[in-house]
């Protein structure tokens, strides 16, 4: 995927979903300069299914999550995930 094209996909994702990380709910910020990419509250692409797993670079198979959900997913499913997440916001 192209620089481009990740960009665009950032951007509608970031509007769909409202500024908000898939995963954890909480606002994010969107920047295409590299520097502002290191922040917890940074937006970044995201696979539902890893592309180790097979999953591709189609819509369908990406969402926007926050930097820290992103890493700290790791080789959990996705909703189970995203599940936990949620729930430790409503403690």
């Amino acid at each position: 995927m192209n620089k481009q094209r990740r960009r665009f996909l950032r951007w509608q994702l970031f509007g769909e979903q409202e500024g908000r990380c898939y995963y954890c709910g909480e606002l994010m910020s969107l920047s295409f300069a590299r520097r502002d990419n290191i922040w917890p509250r940074s937006a970044t692409l995201e696979h539902l299914h890893r592309r180790v797993d097979g999953g591709g670079n189609n819509r369908a198979n990406l969402v926007l999550a926050c930097l820290e959900c992103n890493v700290r997913r790791g080789e959990r499913d996705p909703e189970t995930y995203r599940l936990q997440r949620l729930d430790r916001r409503m403690v």
